[in-house]
């Protein structure tokens, strides 16, 4: 099979990476290290059937720590505890208030179900590319309460990269306006370096995610630590349409959604 100059050029950053002494960068990691991760929300949907209309929004904001309990050359294991959860819906000119420093109503399902989600634990171990090799975690929030919600859920399953990382190396090898290009069976991601220095990386990104439910365009940018390849900020944009599903009754939708993420070593 034929490579593509954009598979090429991938593939050339990867073995200058490893060539240069700059990996993906677990080794970096000591036990204790601690590192809290902020996500905040704001997102906008329109729901549509018929001549109904409902309309959406929210504003959430999650705080999680992870924390390195094992480390090593080959990979490292984390805990990872949301430690605050705030969320503010509005639907129907009515506002639904969920704050985790606050008793949940229990006769509110939305309440209830984010509750569940607040000062639960995952154990994680990753390799040294930092992909997740095993996972223990206790039962997720369902997609439709997290779409409701606006809240980005966090995904974790063996093979994907944890969140608190990019899944490319970086370091000093990359240049500035060096760009390649990503594809799964579901998304398309083009990269651009933007900048770069001896301690961080920006890099720009574009997204689309086609043939699900939803088709969703991202544009976004990132920071990172060139040292452990661990996120300090991001923020993005999306659009995302398609439909979904409420209490059983299928919507079109379209949702906008502005994500700010920042991380910081405890």
């Amino acid at each position: 099979m034929k490579s593509t100059p954009i598979e090429l050029k991938y593939i050339l950053v990867i073995i200058l990476a490893f060539a240069s002494g700059v990996t993906y960068a677990q080794g970096r990691f000591k036990q204790g290290d601690e590192f809290q991760r902020q996500v905040n929300t704001k997102s906008n949907c329109v729901l549509q059937r018929g001549s109904q209309t409902l309309r959406v929004g929210s504003v959430s904001i999650v705080v999680k720590t992870y924390k390195v309990t094992d480390a090593s050359e080959r990979g490292a294991s984390f805990t990872i505890t949301t430690n605050k959860l705030i969320d503010t819906i509005n639907a129907m000119n009515q506002n639904l208030v969920y704050n985790s420093g606050k008793p949940a109503d229990p006769n509110s399902v939305i309440q209830v179900g984010l509750q569940k989600m607040f000062n639960n634990q995952s154990i994680v171990s990753v390799n040294n590319k930092g992909e997740i090799l095993n996972l223990k975690r206790p039962a997720v929030a369902n997609d439709t309460l997290l779409s409701f919600a606006g809240i980005q859920p966090e995904r974790l399953s063996p093979g994907t990269t944890i969140q608190l990382m990019v899944d490319f190396p970086v370091g000093i090898t990359l240049k500035k306006g060096y760009s390649w290009k990503v594809t799964t069976s579901s998304a398309e991601t083009n990269y651009t370096v933007y900048a770069i220095s001896s301690t961080t990386t920006v890099v720009t990104y574009k997204t689309s995610v086609l043939g699900g439910s939803l088709n969703s365009r991202i544009n976004g940018s990132i920071l990172i630590d060139n040292n452990t390849g661990v996120i300090l900020k991001r923020y993005s944009q999306s659009v995302s349409t398609g439909y979904e599903m409420v209490n059983g009754i299928v919507y079109t939708a379209t949702r906008r959604t502005a994500v700010t993420e920042i991380c910081n070593k405890k």
